[in-house]
């Protein structure tokens, strides 16, 4: 037999006085939780907003989510707006439109749409761009930015400005950066990049443009 676990749902208001022994937590609504949560799973569809600290395995969101204070999640899916400061997550997938105010860690970051990041540290960072991201700095070990098929912005918007990009295995396209520093970097179409750093190789589209090549020593 599974065991249930012990939920609760919220529609509206602001919340202070979540019940101790609650495990999952059903948004539904327009929510302000106001205090630490330390959950199994929460599911969120409509505004939510998290004041205070969020531990949980799994936080599921449809429609907007904001956590303003430091959160840590193994699995973290977005469907819409999601807005963090700082956080831990082993997994998170994202479509539509990310925002980290400070720092993100994480395993795995899958995500199509629009991420705006001041720092990302993964091991695998994969983004579709359906219009205009930035990163301030991106570290992974595997990094892949493609544009999105689908959507039906102007090419042109679809783009990743980034000051700083590290990582083992980098395959850029639709990349304005200042800084590359890859160990294998391919350069794909549409990237403006100013100094590009590798150990081992490196290639460059043909409608790419790179301003300087510093090949340097494995570490």
């Amino acid at each position: 037999m599974i065991q249930k676990l012990r939920t609760v749902t919220l529609t509206n208001g602001n919340i202070k006085d979540l019940a101790a022994d609650c495990e999952q937590l059903n948004i539904r609504g327009s929510v302000a939780v106001h205090q630490e949560v330390r959950l199994q799973k929460i599911s969120a569809h409509g505004h939510s907003s998290f004041h205070s600290p969020v531990v949980a395995q799994v936080l599921n969101s449809t429609g907007s989510c904001t956590i303003k204070d430091f959160c840590e999640l193994n699995e973290m899916k977005s469907a819409g707006s999601l807005k963090m400061r700082n956080g831990q997550v082993m997994k998170l997938n994202s479509s539509g439109k990310l925002t980290i105010e400070q720092r993100l860690e994480a395993e795995t970051v899958d995500s199509i749409g629009i991420v705006k990041a001041a720092e990302i540290l993964a091991k695998c960072f994969h983004l579709k761009l359906s219009g205009e991201s930035e990163i301030g700095e991106l570290i992974a070990d595997e990094v892949w930015i493609e544009k999105d098929k689908i959507s039906i912005l102007p090419l042109l918007k679809k783009k990743l400005i980034c000051n700083y990009i590290k990582g083992k295995n980098l395959r850029l396209s639709y990349t304005n950066a200042e800084i590359v520093d890859g160990d294998v970097v391919t350069v794909g179409s549409n990237c403006k990049i100013k100094t590009l750093y590798y150990t081992e190789s490196y290639s460059i589209a043909p409608n790419a443009k790179v301003q300087q090549i510093i090949w340097r020593e494995n570490e």
